[in-house]
């Protein structure tokens, strides 16, 4: 979720901190140079190892040009979204338009140095500008080497469908403990673009779903379909830059959790206070950990009680002086185990 741009669940808790969150819609060999020039990869991708598959669907949101509607469920919450997704031939650049609800608008334009993310909010005239590398939302799904992916899940191929007209092939990544949630996912089996993602629940329930309900694959984008809907000559520019945080200086210990990374530490601003941030990803989803000072903390109902909205859990607990909150897409108990395991020891 992009911080003043997000369209919020239901659930209160949740919908606090998935606000400060990044968006979630919607990281590599070359093709050749006529298959690049249509989009497509060569057929043979019945033949495609577990490894391959996953590189496939990572360098197909990457290379390939598409543009289509996108519908996300969660609970008893639906978005739609309309993409459009342009290869250069060195970079990819992304527009996303929401369909329902307020009006927003996100233009992503990725440079060799930059990685510049724009959210239009017309109601108030206003440009959030945010500078950095995003963690790929839908359809590029996997962030991790394919390799480090395999290690936490394993892949299986299925029967084939449809999705938005397209045949696609079903592939299931099921987890190896109980950290994380299996996903079941439908690739496009000429480019290896992904279709439709669904996160499934330890009784094999559907969780949350994001699929394209129309695409076109492999036409021609010209830039200007890139450009805003709306004249932003006069708007309000904001800069949302991120302060980089130093959580074991300031005397926390945050165990990183079996099968994860840390990715990212920040400050970001929550009410009147900083809350530090800290980010651990297994390459498919995340687990953050915010810290913040208890006297500052909005919500202080919910301690000790674990709030669930579709695939995504929290837990706050009360640790000194500080609120501690876990938010992840992951199982309840993964979400209580991180909060349970931080530990505070001073500053250093």
């Amino acid at each position: 979720m992009q911080p003043a741009c997000s369209v919020s669940p239901a659930a209160a808790t949740i919908r606090r901190w998935l606000a400060t969150l990044i968006l979630a819609g919607g990281a590599v060999t070359c093709f050749s140079t006529a298959a690049e020039e249509r989009g497509r990869t060569p057929a043979a991708s019945a033949e495609r190892s577990p490894l391959q598959w996953i590189e496939a669907i990572q360098r197909a949101a990457v290379r390939v040009n598409y543009s289509g509607t996108i519908v996300y469920q969660a609970g008893g919450e639906m978005r739609t979204s309309r993409i459009t997704h342009m290869f250069d031939g060195a970079h990819s650049h992304e527009r996303v338009q929401t369909l329902d609800g307020k009006p927003r608008e996100y233009i992503r334009l990725r440079t060799e140095s930059n990685d510049e993310v724009r959210c239009l909010i017309p109601e108030s005239r206003r440009v959030i500008v945010e500078h950095r590398a995003i963690e790929d939302p839908f359809p590029g799904l996997i962030g991790a080497p394919a390799e480090a992916v395999l290690e936490r899940y394993d892949l299986k191929t299925g029967e084939l469908e449809r999705v938005a007209g397209v045949k696609c092939q079903v592939l299931t990544l099921e987890p190896r403990d109980t950290l994380r949630y299996g996903y079941r996912l439908c690739v496009d089996r000429s480019t290896g673009l992904l279709l439709r993602a669904q996160t499934v629940g330890e009784q094999r329930e559907v969780l949350e779903q994001v699929a394209f309900t129309d695409i076109r694959i492999g036409e021609k984008i010209d830039r200007s379909r890139l450009k805003p809907e709306w004249p932003t000559e006069g708007w309000t520019v904001e800069r949302s830059e991120y302060t980089r945080a130093d959580v074991d200086r300031a005397g926390w210990v945050i165990p990183t959790p079996e099968g994860f990374r840390r990715t990212k530490e920040v400050l970001r601003r929550l009410g009147t206070a900083d809350a530090m941030q800290v980010v651990f990803s297994d390459g498919l989803t995340t687990i953050s950990v915010f810290i913040e000072p208890l006297a500052a903390a909005a919500t202080k109902a919910t301690v000790d009680d674990v709030q669930i909205m579709g695939p995504t859990a929290a837990y706050s607990r009360k640790l000194g002086d500080a609120l501690v909150t876990v938010i992840g897409e992951v199982p309840p108990l993964a979400v209580r185990t991180v909060a349970k395991s931080v530990e505070f020891r001073g500053p250093k």
